[in-house]
């Protein structure tokens, strides 16, 4: 599996193979490790990775791609992403222009509106939470706009290609 981590703006590419049960080959960058992975508890990763051991704190909310890390007392606030998913959002983001009609992606329960209509909403931003599957899905802007209409509500089951919302672009 391929990712894509970013810290502080710096891109790095992550490539991960398991080998064995608990054991993995992670190329960073250039660089080729051996880590040997164990989770003793839930968060808590126990690594050892090219014969030195390391203890981590992982703290990352529910469906997110952002990951505290405290390692040897250091924190780190990262970003890691499965690199197909970063390039369709970064295709999806690049490509999208004028009104845009969000739809349901899959049935599913609306959990969370998170914007009002009139509200000025960012290329990226979460709109709403649709849960499906036990699975919470962020549905994001595609455009820098402002909402122009919510037909989703909190707690209504909706259908794939149900409407969601309407996000109109901010006019010149």
């Amino acid at each position: 599996m391929t990712y894509i981590a970013t810290y502080r703006g710096q891109i790095t590419k992550i490539q991960v193979q398991e080998s064995e049960a608990g054991n993995f080959r992670v190329t960073l960058g250039n660089r080729d490790y051996v880590v040997d992975f164990l989770e003793p508890q839930k968060n808590i990763l126990s690594l050892i990775i090219d014969g030195k051991s390391y203890e981590v704190d992982v703290d990352a909310a529910a469906n997110s791609d952002d990951f505290g890390v405290m390692i040897k007392g250091d924190h780190y606030e990262i970003e890691v992403v499965e690199e197909r998913k970063k390039k369709l959002a970064m295709k999806l983001a690049a490509g999208a222009s004028g009104r845009q009609d969000l739809k349901s992606p899959m049935a599913g329960n609306v959990r969370a509106v998170l914007v009002q209509v009139g509200e000025h909403v960012a290329a990226g931003q979460v709109l709403l939470i649709l849960e499906a599957m036990k699975m919470q899905n962020e549905i994001k802007s595609p455009i820098a706009g402002i909402l122009g209409s919510i037909t989703a509500r909190e707690g209504v089951t909706v259908s794939m290609g149900d409407p969601l919302c309407v996000v109109e672009p901010i006019p010149d």
